[in-house]
C-alpha cells in the first residue's frame, strides 16, 4: 500500500502542524506502507517523509523541476521524480498510489484536495480520499461544502467519497479496506 500525502510546504505555519506530519508519516510506515508526496524537505511536506522514514518506511517523492531549488528536493527518498509540471506531478502521485491522505494546507494542498476528489467523482479513480484534521482546521470548508450541498450544487454522494477523521488512527484505519495496487513507475 502507497498513500499519497497532500500537505503544506509552507516555512511560515505553526510547528504543531510540522509535529503532525512527522507523526502521520510514522503511523503510515509503521502499517508496512509506504508514503508518496510533493518531494520537498521543508515544513509538514519533508516532515512527513521523515517520520515515515524514522521507523523504516520508504518515501516515494514526486516534484517539478521548476521546484526543486525552492522545496528542497528530498535526495534521502527511497525514489525521487523530477517533473516537468505541477499537473504531471500530480498525475504521477496519482498513478503511485493506493489512496490519499490530506492534512492541513494552503491552496496548492486545496488543489490537489480537490482534484483528487472531483477525480473521484467523475469515476477516474476507486481509490480512498481521507482528510486527517485534528486541529479543527478545515471547520471552515466543511462549512461551505455544507452549503455547496444545501444549495444542491452537490449531494450526499460526494459526501460519501471521502473520511474525515480528527485523529491519526483513524486515517490509518479508513485506508484498510482498499487493495487495488498502485501503478508503479
Amino acid at each position: 500500500m502507497r498513500i499519497a500525502v497532500f500537505c503544506s510546504a509552507s516555512t511560515k505555519i505553526d510547528q504543531k502542524y510540522v509535529d503532525f506530519g512527522f507523526e502521520v508519516g510514522k503511523a503510515i510506515a509503521e502499517q508496512g506502507w509506504d508514503v508518496a508526496w510533493g518531494g520537498g524537505t521543508l515544513s509538514m511536506m519533508g516532515s512527513v517523509s521523515r517520520g515515515a522514514r524514522s521507523v523504516g518506511g520508504k518515501t516515494f517523492g514526486v516534484i517539478p523541476q521548476k521546484l526543486v531549488g525552492k522545496e528542497f528536493a528530498d535526495e534521502e527518498a527511497t525514489e525521487l521524480f523530477i517533473t516537468e509540471s505541477m499537473r504531471s506531478r500530480k498525475a504521477m502521485l496519482e498513478d503511485l498510489s493506493n489512496g490519499f491522505l490530506i492534512l492541513p494546507g494552503g491552496i496548492g494542498t486545496m488543489e490537489e484536495f480537490m482534484e483528487i476528489w472531483v477525480a473521484r467523482h467523475l469515476g477516474y479513480h476507486q481509490k480512498p480520499i481521507v482528510v486527517c484534521d485534528p486541529f479543527d482546521f478545515y471547520r471552515d470548508l466543511r462549512t461551505f461544502l455544507n452549503s455547496l450541498k444545501a444549495e444542491r450544487f452537490t449531494s450526499s454522494a460526494h459526501d460519501e467519497l471521502l473520511t474525515w477523521s480528527t485523529q491519526i488512527p483513524g486515517a490509518i484505519a479508513a485506508f484498510r479496506g482498499s487493495t487495488k495496487p498502485p501503478n508503479l513507475i
